[in-house]
């Protein structure tokens, strides 16, 4: 199995995509100013420094849900808020990037040589993954494949039973519209960027499916369209030789996470994680759970070691 989830909101404020949306969005860059920055002594400029989009959005969840009598924060303003964020969010993840790095294909394609049944999965909103597999995988349309997906999802052709592809959290090319999932393709009708266009003018016709990144990820009705992937994740943890973490640093917030990796790792005492993260805080909590018996920690980013990872995967998986 591999997680992966590189960080792109470490900055999502002062991405240019972003920028140029906050620029436009005077309600959005004034109620994150006056609300948030502002009374922690900081400004767009430092905003990395201060609260994760995960954090203002539990702060919004936390006055609707208070009985404290304290004033409202944003009132009916709430869902107009949020859904500003997500547009942000989809610009900072969405616009302008590409996977032209190529940082995941000598693992995609170590995987595809040498494993018989792949489970990836992904905690991101954007599309990185699903980029590099598909270009990676031929050199032209007529033999570039897919990874297979277990949810009903129009528009998405399963191509590869050996890799199977789990979009935990939702993403910004995923979108739910009339009592079904959909996925939207760049430059294909339903296309993405007009479908989002439409949802920041409150003209869409469905929603995006992306778990709200608070928390109380796990309460909203969305992560009930994404339930089966979750049963089918902790399986691929029961089940895996070897495990393979990318970028993932495991917040607090996200229990389901703590809890899916937890149990797959005490349960299946045969299997082996790897874990590629640069922090050395979010090493240490993986040190914390997982001990060392059992776990290669590697302290570097996925740019720097994407070339000798599948070397570091042989000799975890030697007798």
């Amino acid at each position: 199995m591999f997680t992966v989830s590189v960080p792109t909101l470490l900055r999502v404020f002062q991405d240019v995509f972003a920028r140029r949306y906050l620029d436009r969005n005077d309600f959005l860059l004034s109620n994150l100013h006056n609300l948030f920055w502002e009374p922690r002594g900081h400004t767009i400029e430092t905003s990395n420094l201060s609260l994760s989009v995960e954090e203002i959005l539990t702060i919004v969840r936390d006055y609707e849900n208070q009985a404290y009598g304290a004033p409202p924060l944003l009132g009916e303003e709430t869902e107009r808020f949020k859904n500003a964020l997500y547009v942000l969010v989809k610009k900072a993840v969405y616009d302008g990037k590409h996977s032209r790095g190529r940082y995941l294909n000598p693992i995609i394609e170590y995987a595809r040589r040498r494993f018989q049944s792949i489970t990836w999965a992904t905690f991101n909103w954007d599309c990185i993954f699903e980029a590099s597999y598909y270009y990676s995988s031929g050199q032209d349309a007529l033999t570039r494949t897919n990874p297979s997906v277990i949810v009903e999802l129009n528009n998405w052709r399963n191509q590869s039973a050996q890799n199977t592809f789990l979009k935990l959290h939702g993403g910004v090319n995923w979108w739910y519209e009339n009592d079904r999932l959909v996925y939207l393709r760049f430059g294909y009708l339903p296309d993405l960027n007009d479908r989002w266009d439409e949802f920041e003018r409150n003209e869409a016709n469905g929603s995006p499916v992306i778990l709200e990144p608070s928390y109380y990820k796990y309460e909203d009705p969305i992560y009930e369209l994404l339930r089966v992937q979750w049963d089918h994740f902790v399986q691929s943890l029961l089940e895996s030789d070897i495990v393979v973490i990318i970028g993932y640093s495991l917040p607090e917030a996200d229990f389901e996470a703590r809890r899916a990796l937890t149990v797959g790792f005490q349960s299946n005492q045969n299997s082996k994680y790897i874990v590629v993260n640069r922090s050395d805080w979010v090493c240490d909590r993986y040190r914390r759970l997982f001990g060392s018996n059992r776990l290669n920690c590697i302290q570097e980013s996925l740019q720097n070691v994407s070339d000798d990872l599948p070397g570091i995967i042989e000799n975890e998986l030697a007798p």
